[in-house]
């Protein structure tokens, strides 16, 4: 049975959800962070923990089997904070780097296509994700990033050819554009 997991990094709340073809959610949630200090090495650190965190919750829930295909969110390069865009780029590409050392596939996928993936655009806040997941796949999250992490792993599941749902246009569109990272 094909598992796709999501991974939405974040410094502060990281989300992941590991799901099945069938729509069997096997875990979701959130990784939580605070910063350790003011030190290069603390950033470092920190950026680490989180990263040896989301591999173990998949580790967690997939311990005989490698996942199908992990889906990461890619980089909001219009951050304001260019700091903090700094350290999530750390995060995001030593998660890359642990999955290519694993010899785990995965794919990225920019915010505006899965918001478009989503809710049929390349817009909408965090309160409209929520609701088109909920509405379309019956997936109720409580927290935006775990909700970004679902929607990540359902888009996953569509592009592994076991969409949870009839394909739209503009969803069709967005896996034209993964396609070519497969």
């Amino acid at each position: 049975m094909i598992t796709v997991v999501g991974v939405d990094s974040s410094l502060t709340a990281s989300g992941y959800a590991i799901v099945r073809e069938d729509g069997t959610v096997l875990s979701s949630g959130v990784i939580k962070s605070k910063p350790m200090g003011d030190k290069p090495i603390d950033e470092t650190r920190r950026i680490l923990k989180i990263t040896e965190a989301c591999l173990q919750k998949i580790d967690e829930y997939l311990p005989v089997t490698n996942p199908d295909l992990i889906v990461i969110e890619g980089l909001a390069f219009l951050a304001r904070n260019t700091t903090a865009l700094v350290q999530l780029s750390g995060l995001n590409y030593l998660i890359r780097t642990c999955l290519t050392e694993l010899q785990w596939p995965f794919c990225i996928i920019q915010p505006t296509s899965l918001k478009k993936f989503i809710t049929g655009s390349g817009k909408g806040d965090k309160d409209m994700m929520l609701l088109k997941v909920f509405k379309n796949y019956g997936f109720e999250a409580l927290d935006n990033n775990a909700n970004d992490a679902y929607a990540l792993a359902v888009c996953g599941l569509a592009l592994l050819g076991k969409p949870l749902i009839k394909m739209t246009q503009p969803q069709q569109e967005v896996l034209t554009l993964l396609k070519k990272q497969l």
